[in-house]
This record gives structure tokens, C-alpha cells and sequence, in this order.
């Protein structure tokens, strides 16, 4: 594997190993009371200082803009300020240690909201094989039906219907189908079925009566819907269930919800036309991703509702039941857990307050809601002071002219990735569900989570040219600078949807024109690495295990970093931490009750360096007798330092004339999910060798990732869908006039 072909996907997952059999410090308890300040505890202030090792982004998001060109709705954010100098909140600051003291200890997690609803996936072609057309009649018993394709349009969507002719979903038809060539039927002509024209069945034809199944140009060289009808001559045939009907319409609405979650109002409603206007979600305007028509079942609610007189497909069990109802033919699917049923439940959130970890004892807890115990909420034993930036804004900031720097596109969580999010059980997050695993076996009971999300510090970079424009002369977002190209700018535009390369064949060709569109965000501008704040860690009755955990975040070795603020997937926000020494200063309870029962002798002197020494070396010993701790750590300082060896970027396809040992570039076209469809690559029913590739771990890891190269389709009229996951419609039924072939009066509608 050639080492231009590899890379880190930007974020990873800390392990988070079932809590039980942890050492005793770390276990679940009661907070300690706030009645008194225990002898053996630490109350006081740790001084730190945060410096930027990459641009920092703190963004004000009560001020964005508009751009003066581009999309209404892109926004455009300036740099959060406060008395002259960039401001970063205590409350950012005390988040980012959390979720380090979190990981580092083993705790609870603090929030696992949202996860309880089982997660969908595509199923692949094959998944059609075992589909039955059927329809619902009204008394609610579904019958199994014929189809067959129904010519509609031309490749490029366009209906080869006059206004008003083409039939409609639920449209009851008569027809005559004749064999396609390829093991399935067509339909040569069609009438209303109330119409007055007659049709005679030609040579190898014959008259059927049936519903037409239309879901609109929502595929790439789509051509035909389907007619949906019985077999003349037959009984139709009654299909019974396997499971009670009010059990396949609860699936049914989990379904067409996910579908629903995949698919944002800005993507349904809000899509902008070449010619200016607002594409509705039914309308195709082109072939590229977002062009085509959405599948009604996603956006109209009369399509989203399972009841009498209803086409759509079934799946039965081995007595020929139905098991399962789904919209489409190859459709999406979900999963039989959700992720919470995955997460061991040592891990979940608190229940009540005996049941706190040392993360929820250290900075906080709060009840699930609705749970109504008492007490409800615990207030925590450390508190961030304010944070100052020593530098004005003059010097710290990096501004940007007119409408600020393009920030490339985000990818969302997407959890039903189950490669990169599911290990192979709870008891081991740290191995990840293996290599080559069929899709529909990824959220499966006794899998477990990987653990915490994790952003790569991006190591190796230049300072000097990384997080600069260039020389303008090229798209600064397609030009390599060491082995890295600047990932957090967007590309420009390019010329067509068609990826060609620029002359001299090592990226994409784009445009002089910004791509500001509602994917992407702007900004003003970024506060420059070297950039110092300060702040103080208020702490109060903290044992010498937790003030160690501390003491170890905020003295990592050099070169580690923790990860800060907006767009960490891009690079942006590695700061490091240091103790500052001068605005240090604890006591143990037991000192601050000499000092109160004595009102004249001052509170004693300490080595406050010292205190901090002890408590982490006690902490470091605590970890070594874990070997689950010590894996947790081991990823924790893998994350921070980072793999100067290999570029960070979301997963994509190398295009085919790119040459050999030459990395590929951002795709300006934002097609990364064609890595994801590369890597459930199937052939004869099985992921193809060296496909299937789960997010490697960080604990003797598998081989990085590979930048597959496209497999022809990329930015070559590739098969793209919209919602219902079918691949396009090849057929080639020919386009009779009923009247003119036949003599009967017939007309092709």
C-alpha cells in the first residue's frame, strides 16, 4: 500500500471500557459532602496557561452575516471579541477538560442523549432478490403482485408524457405488457382504466388491469416507473404475516423517520436551480448529487403513512410471511439495536447520585430528565476563573477581507457508519468490529461502542504555509504543501459536475469563484497559533487521585495537544496547556482547619508545584495497575501527538487520471461519500477482498486507511439516488401510439 494512498480519518474514539473492576478511586460513589473540607483533600487555585499550536477558531455566532455573493444562506462569522481582545469562554474551556478528564478516568458518560431509536442503512442491490410487489386492499390484507416497467422519461428526467397524460401514483391502468428480454415484463401501451379505447393484445402481449407505482426522476438515467398488477386468469394471492400488523407499521414509521433524519429541510426544500429559483422537492434540474427529485416517501405525508390501498414492498420469512413492509425496492433498512442497547450500561449517564463517577464528582451532574430523583443535580468541585487573552486583538487575530475565508464542508456525525463507530464487543471498545463484516451484521446485540470521539492533532504541518492563502496564483485549496493540502478551505467552484483535471493532470480544475452555499460557513477571521490566554481552575475537596487526573491534563508531554473550539475535524484548535506556577496555591483540609481554629497564624506555606507532583505520580500508579487504564491512556496521548507520517482528511476516491504516487485532492465537488459506497464494494454476494475497512484503532492498530481509486463513475455520470437507493432503470421499452399500431384507438399516456 503506497503511503500516498493512506491517510487518518479526522477523528477516532478513545476506548471506553466497562467500569466494572475499576480501581477503587475510580468507581462509582456519592459525592463527598459540602458540609466540611476533608483532611485528606485538596482545596485551592491551579494557575494555567493555553497557548494556540494551530488557529483557533472562536466564533461569534450571534453575528453572522450574509455574503454579498452566493447563497442568502450561508453564514459568515467574526471573531467573538470582548474589550478589545478575542474571547474565549470559561465554559468551552471546563467542556474540552471534561471530555479529556472523562476519558482518562473512565468514566460515565455525561451525555448519551438521542441514541435510543434503532439506525438505518442502505441494502444493497441484492436485498431486491427476495422483495414481493404487494398491495394493501382496504380490509387491510395485502396481496402479492406482478410489475412492470412503465416508460416514463428520458435519461435526463425529462417525462415523455404531454402535460397532463402521465399517469399518477395510484393511477388505475389497463395495459398490455410483453416480455422485456431480461426476465421481466414491460408495459407497450396503457389507457385510464375508465377510458373508453380498447386494447388488443398483439403477438406475445398481454391485457392486464393495474395501479402505476410512480416515485419521480429520482435516479440518474431513469426512465421507466413500475405498473403494479395481478396476474390475469389467477386468484389473487393473500400473503399472511408473520408478526401483528400494528408491529410492521411501527417499523414502517421508524423507517420513514430515518429517512426523514438523513434528509434536512435545506436538502428537500431549499435546493437553488441554475436559473436562480428554489427547486422543489419533487423537481430533478439536473444529475449531480442534489438534483435529482427526492422520493416522495421523504417528503410527501401521503406517501409516508402505511395503509389500505398502498403499493410497496414486502419481505417474507421462510413460510412465506411478511416479516417486514418498506417503501421501495431496495431501500433503507434498520438495524435490530439501537446504540444505547451497545452501550454497557456501567457507562451510561448517572442514574441517581450514588451512582456518580469521578467526572460527574469533579464537574458536575445533572438527573436524566423526567427521572425524578432526589437529589437531581450536583454542582461539582471545580470551577473555571475567566479567561484572558494576553494579546490585543490587533496582534492576536487573523483578519479577512470582504466575505471572509470558506471553511470546507463539515461532515455530520453519522453513527450509522457502524464500521467506525462499533467494536466487536463492549468488553473490548478498543477492537473494532473486524474488516469485512456485511453491512446488515454491524448493530448487531453483543457488539459494543468504541468509545469516546476523538479529533486527530494534526502534526507535520508547515505553520509557515498551511494556513495561508499562497501565492493566489492557484485554488490555495488544491495545491500540497508537504504531503498535506490545506484542508479546512474549501475549493472553488468548478467548471461543470464533470471532476476534470487541470493541465498538468494533479488536481481538480475550479474556477475563480468562492463556493458559499448552506453546506459550508465563512469566517472573518481566526485567532493566530502562539496566541496565549490564561485562566485559573478553582478546585474544593478534590482527593489526590482527581487532582492527579487533572495535573496529567494540563502537563502533557511535549508535542501533545488538546483540542479546542470550532472546526477541529479541519485542523484548527490544538492548544496546549501548562501550569503556571505563580498563580498556583492549594491546601489540604486539614491545614485550612489549623488556619480557622487559630484566628491570628496565617495559613500555612506550601510547595503548591509540589502538591501537584505527588498527586499526579499517585494518578500515573493508579493508571499502571489497569491494563484497560493503560489503554485508555495510550490513545489519549496517541490522539494528542498525533501521526506527522500521514495526511488527516474525511475519506475520499483518488480520480483515475491522477498520476501515480501523487495524493488525491479535496474533491471540490464535496463527493465523499463515495469512499463510503467504494467500501461496501459487494461482488457475488460478499464484500470484495480489502473492502469492508472498519476505522483502524488506536491500540495496535490495523494498516491506516486507503484513498481508494474510483471505480469510473466518479465524475463520469455516476448513479447517484435520491432517498430510495435503486440503481437506475435500464429499460428500453419502445414508446408506441396504442391508435396508430393498433387501429383499437388506444393512446400511450
Amino acid at each position: 500500500m503506497s503511503g500516498d494512498q493512506t491517510f487518518l480519518n479526522p477523528y477516532t474514539f478513545v476506548p471506553a471500557f466497562p467500569r466494572a473492576g475499576l480501581p477503587e478511586p475510580l468507581r462509582d460513589a456519592a459525592p463527598p459532602g459540602r458540609d466540611r473540607l476533608h483532611e485528606d483533600r485538596w482545596t485551592g487555585r491551579i494557575g494555567v496557561t493555553l497557548t494556540a499550536e494551530t488557529p483557533l477558531l472562536l466564533l461569534d455566532t450571534t453575528r453572522a452575516t450574509s455574503p454579498s455573493t452566493g447563497d442568502p444562506g450561508h453564514q459568515v462569522y467574526p471573531v467573538q471579541g470582548r474589550d478589545g481582545r478575542p474571547h474565549l469562554s470559561a465554559t468551552s474551556v471546563k467542556g474540552m477538560l471534561r471530555a479529556a478528564f472523562e476519558a482518562v478516568t473512565n468514566s460515565r458518560f455525561g451525555v448519551f442523549d438521542g441514541h435510543d431509536t434503532p439506525l438505518g442503512f442502505r441494502r444493497d442491490a441484492g436485498y431486491a432478490l427476495g422483495m414481493v410487489p404487494v398491495y394493501i386492499a382496504a380490509d387491510g390484507v395485502l396481496f402479492r403482485c406482478q410489475v412492470a416497467s412503465l416508460k416514463m422519461y428520458d435519461k435526463s428526467g425529462q417525462s415523455l408524457h404531454e402535460p397532463g397524460e402521465a399517469p399518477e401514483h395510484l393511477a388505475r391502468l389497463r395495459a398490455l405488457i410483453a416480455d422485456d428480454g431480461r426476465n421481466g415484463a414491460k408495459v407497450v401501451a396503457f389507457v385510464p382504466r375508465d377510458a373508453p379505447e380498447k386494447l388488443t393484445a398483439g403477438p406475445g402481449e398481454t391485457l392486464v388491469e393495474g395501479i402505476a407505482y410512480v416515485t419521480g426522476p429520482n435516479i440518474e438515467n431513469k426512465t421507466s416507473e413500475r405498473l403494479f398488477f395481478m396476474e390475469p386468469g389467477r386468484k389473487p394471492e393473500a400473503l399472511p404475516l408473520a408478526r401483528e400488523w400494528s408491529a410492521l407499521v411501527t417499523d414502517w414509521n421508524l423507517l420513514i423517520q430515518d429517512y426523514q433524519r438523513a434528509h434536512d429541510h435545506e436538502q428537500l426544500h431549499q435546493r437553488p436551480t441554475p436559473d436562480g429559483h428554489q427547486a422543489g422537492p419533487g423537481e430533478r434540474f439536473g444529475n449531480g448529487p442534489g438534483q435529482l427529485a427526492w422520493s416522495p416517501h421523504i417528503h410527501d405525508t401521503a406517501r409516508m403513512e402505511l395503509k389500505p390501498r398502498t403499493l410497496c414492498y414486502a419481505r417474507c420469512d421462510e413460510e412465506n410471511r411478511v416479516d417486514r413492509l418498506y417503501p421501495v425496492l431496495i431501500p433503507r433498512d434498520l438495524y435490530p439495536v439501537a446504540p444505547k442497547d451497545l452501550l454497557d450500561p456501567s457507562l451510561s449517564p448517572a442514574s441517581c447520585y450514588d451512582e456518580l463517577s469521578p467526572a460527574d464528582r469533579v464537574f458536575g451532574w445533572v438527573a436524566p430528565q423526567g427521572s425524578g430523583v432526589r437529589p437531581s443535580a450536583y454542582r461539582g468541585r471545580l470551577r473555571i476563573g475567566p479567561v484572558t487573552c494576553e494579546q490585543n486583538a490587533e496582534e492576536a487575530v487573523e483578519r479577512f477581507d470582504g466575505d471572509g475565508l470558506p471553511l470546507a464542508i463539515l461532515g455530520r456525525p453519522k453513527p450509522q457508519q457502524g464500521r467506525f463507530y462499533l467494536a466487536e464487543s463492549r468488553h473490548r471498545p478498543d477492537v473494532p468490529v473486524g474488516d469485512g463484516t456485511p453491512k446488515e451484521r454491524l448493530y448487531q446485540a453483543g457488539r459494543g461502542l468504541r468509545g469516546r470521539k476523538a479529533y486527530w492533532h494534526q502534526a507535520g504541518l508547515d505553520p509557515r504555509q498551511h494556513w495561508t492563502e499562497g501565492q493566489g496564483k492557484v485554488d490555495p485549496g488544491q495545491v500540497r504543501i508537504g504531503i498535506h493540502y490545506r484542508e479546512y478551505r474549501r475549493s472553488r467552484s468548478s467548471p461543470d459536475d464533470s471532476g476534470h483535471p487541470t493541465p498538468d493532470g494533479r488536481r481538480y480544475q475550479t474556477t475563480g469563484n468562492e463556493q458559499r452555499d448552506t453546506q459550508n460557513r465563512s469566517i472573518k477571521g481566526w485567532v493566530r497559533p502562539g496566541t496565549r490566554f490564561r485562566f485559573t481552575i478553582d478546585v474544593r475537596d478534590l482527593d489526590a487521585y482527581e487532582l492527579g487526573a487533572i495535573t496529567w491534563l494540563l502537563s502533557l508531554p511535549r508535542g501533545h495537544y488538546h483540542r479546542l473550539g470550532f472546526g477541529r475535524p479541519l485542523g484548527f484548535g490544538s492548544v496546549r496547556l501548562d501550569i503556571d506556577a505563580d498563580t498556583t496555591d492549594l491546601h489540604s483540609g486539614e491545614q485550612f482547619s489549623d488556619y480557622y481554629r487559630s484566628l491570628s497564624a496565617p495559613l500555612r506555606d506550601v510547595d503548591a508545584m509540589k502538591i501537584l507532583d505527588q498527586a499526579r505520580d499517585e494518578f500515573i500508579r493508579l493508571v499502571d495497575s489497569s491494563d484497560h487504564l493503560v489503554s485508555v491512556r495510550s490513545a489519549v496521548l496517541a490522539v494528542a501527538r498525533g501521526n506527522p507520517d500521514l495526511p488527516v482528511h474525511y475519506p475520499r476516491v483518488r480520480p483515475r487520471w491522477l498520476p501515480e504516487n501523487t495524493q488525491a485532492p479535496p474533491d471540490p465537488r464535496g463527493r465523499n461519500y463515495e469512499w463510503f459506497t467504494q467500501n461496501e464494494r459487494v461482488e457475488k454476494g460478499k464484500i470484495i477482498q480489502g473492502r469492508g475497512r472498519s476505522l483502524p484503532g488506536l491500540v495496535d492498530p490495523a494498516p491506516p486507511l486507503e484513498v481508494y481509486p474510483d471505480n469510473g463513475n466518479a465524475g463520469n455520470g455516476a448513479s447517484r439516488r435520491n432517498g430510495n437507493g435503486r440503481k437506475p432503470s435500464s429499460n428500453a421499452s419502445r414508446r408506441r401510439d396504442a391508435g396508430k399500431e393498433r387501429g383499437n384507438g388506444g393512446r400511450q399516456r
